[in-house]
């Protein structure tokens, strides 16, 4: 029986099975316990310029 709160229909949402995860076949870090892609460590390194100009501010 799906579960109400604030008058809204709420769906149970059941987790994956480890051979069809889609986190862990694109080869990404999956945050589910126990399957393949909790080996990947996440990328989270800065690919951007090392310093940005910023605008002036105007006076008004």
């Amino acid at each position: 029986m799906p579960r109400r709160k604030y008058g809204r229909l709420r769906k149970t949402v059941e987790l994956p099975p480890k051979g069809n995860c889609s986190r862990c076949r694109s080869g990404k870090f999956c945050p589910i316990e126990g399957h393949s892609g909790q080996g990947v460590m996440p990328a989270r390194d800065w690919a951007g310029p090392e310093s940005i100009e910023k605008r002036k501010r105007s006076h008004s």
